[in-house]
């Protein structure tokens, strides 16, 4: 079976993929991403009048016209709300009904439902049951992970009990497929840590060798591949992809490396050339036949890597095959067969794991840190793994009941049910809406809730980390803007690209004390060039920096 990667990368639309030219298809991915990351050509600060020059709010007003009336969005429409965090009071709006496509910034929607239904306390308890009895350290039937929908599973996680993130302008590994050079491992990570732990804790004890199988129960929920971002499963490991390294060599050859290593999947060279360092570099991952992961076309001739990542098909034959070999590795004897499907037929009912059965377990650092994870970086299928787990959480095992249980908080929280319009949880499909006003509304009443403070410290800072980490970087406004960034790019068959939506939502530290939510929504930019795109990005940032510079 042929897999291809996943169709779109974080708020990204690319319908005309299959009839572009490939090396100017490459080029535009590589141009979302830069975008995406928040990657500044200009780093600008503020554009526009000083505010303090008129700290009305009709001052205000003008300065933020200076940025909005600029030609290039002349055929666009923006939309904002700023509300007082105390009050409630709406102290600027424009348009601020009106819907916009939101892009990622759904994800903030998704985060707080999760972190509504399960606290932000909760951790995620990865358990191994025997089947069977130990007779002189042989497991007489079958040992069995439970999957719990940890997307880390121990490749994010730190001593200190937080999880890693990259911060522009890294890129984190989920982005790599679009071949821009530049760190996209996260440092002194491991994908196979929690199954080495898992694996010594079954060694521990007291199990040397497995007469039955070894199992992933992956029944928590029905694995979904409906949504955008590809295929979103109980069980991750390295979050469901490979990480393959590509290296040009003095010979003029590629060399390639990849992670995490398993006797799953072995990845190739097809048709691979080197080009010179100014042409385009244009690659092609696809399974070639089973087990077998083969890269074509060209790279252009440089000293720094290039990470590729290609999406496990069956997340659960994958996990089966690398936790044998983790139980090898501790030097429990596995004689089931390496690879091949899960055998779920062996599975026993949910209802029969005991304590006493039990013989391991992973424990996770806290859930706010995994939406942490998904704010800072806008990990796309960890937000729609989140309405995977609203969904269990209300006794559903189809990821799609998320969406009701998502829309329901929104409503508790007072958000106008006719204000938005979800269709994932990622905000990777381009039929999403919401307002300026709805997302005020609920961002004010999340920060009363018990999880609200978490949520506000999981976003973004401008100037800071994450998406918004090369933004207004030398305003004094840096450091003071919590904000959810949000982007969708459309390109035509003949080139010509266009933001469908571009949005900054989040809390604001006024430079008075005050504290303030905002929302600032752009939609229908044409671009001409990566200036106008990384200007256009800056232009937000701007706004955001007059308003906490003006109240």
């Amino acid at each position: 079976m042929s897999v291809s990667p996943p169709r779109s990368r974080s708020h990204v639309s690319i319908p005309f993929a299959k009839s572009r030219d490939r090396s100017t298809f490459t080029a535009y991915l590589a141009l979302i991403v830069l975008f995406i990351l928040g990657s500044s050509c200009s780093q600008s600060v503020v554009r526009a009048a000083d505010p303090q020059a008129d700290p009305s709010a009709a001052g205000l007003r003008d300065a933020i016209t200076t940025i909005t009336s600029q030609s290039r969005y002349a055929q666009s429409t923006w939309g904002y709300s700023v509300m007082d965090l105390t009050t409630g009071e709406v102290l600027l709006a424009e348009a601020d009904e009106k819907m916009f496509v939101p892009g990622s910034i759904l994800k903030a929607y998704s985060t707080a439902t999760v972190l509504n239904a399960y606290t932000h306390e909760y951790r995620f308890r990865t358990p191994v049951y025997r089947t069977g009895p130990i007779d002189q350290g042989v497991l007489d039937g079958h040992l069995i992970l439970v999957a719990t929908g940890d997307f880390s599973f121990g490749l994010r996680d730190r001593p200190d009990d937080t999880l890693a993130f990259n911060s522009a302008p890294e890129i984190d590994h989920n982005y790599a497929d679009t071949g821009l050079p530049g760190p996209a491992i996260l440092k002194d990570s491991d994908p196979l840590a929690a199954l080495d732990e898992l694996a010594a804790q079954v060694r521990a004890a007291g199990i040397r060798a497995i007469k039955g199988d070894v199992i992933i129960d992956d029944r928590l929920f029905e694995t979904f591949r409906e949504w955008p971002d590809g295929i979103i499963s109980p069980i991750w490991i390295n979050e469901n992809v490979l990480d393959i390294t590509l290296r040009t060599t003095a010979s003029g050859r590629v060399a390639i490396d990849w992670r995490p290593k398993t006797a799953a999947y072995k990845v190739e060279a097809g048709k691979l050339k080197v080009v010179s360092k100014d042409a385009q570099t244009v690659l092609k991952t696809r399974l070639v036949e089973p087990g077998t992961v083969e890269i074509s076309g060209q790279i252009a001739a440089g000293e720094k890597p290039l990470l590729q990542i290609w999406q496990i098909p069956n997340p659960a034959d994958f996990a089966r095959t690398a936790f044998i070999e983790a139980l090898r590795r501790a030097e429990v004897t596995v004689g089931a067969s390496t690879t091949g499907r899960n055998p779920v037929r062996l599975l026993p009912s949910a209802t029969a794991y005991s304590e006493e059965s039990k013989v391991a377990e992973h424990v996770s650092p806290p859930l706010a840190e995994f939406t942490k994870v998904i704010m800072k970086v806008s990990y796309n299928r960890g937000a729609d793994l989140m309405l995977c787990l609203v969904a269990v959480k209300a006794g559903s095992r189809n990821c799609l009941a998320g969406i009701a249980e998502v829309t329901k908080t929104l409503v508790e929280l007072g958000v106008p049910i006719e204000s938005t319009f979800l269709f994932d949880g990622a905000g990777s499909d381009e039929r999403d809406r919401t307002t300026p006003a709805a997302m005020t509304a609920f961002l004010r009443a999340v920060s009363g809730e018990s999880y609200g403070e978490t949520f506000r410290q999981g976003l973004p800072i401008l100037g800071v980390d994450g998406t918004l980490a090369m933004n207004q970087q030398d305003s004094p406004a840096a450091g003071h803007v919590f904000a959810k960034t949000g982007s969708r790019i459309a390109g035509t068959p003949n080139d010509r690209v266009l933001i469908t939506g571009l949005t900054h939502v989040g809390y604001i530290d006024a430079k008075s004390g005050r504290r303030l939510v905002h929302a600032v929504m752009l939609r229908d930019v044409p671009l001409a060039s990566i200036e106008d795109l990384s200007a256009t990005e800056d232009d937000l940032g701007a706004i955001e920096a007059i308003i906490q510079q003006g109240f």
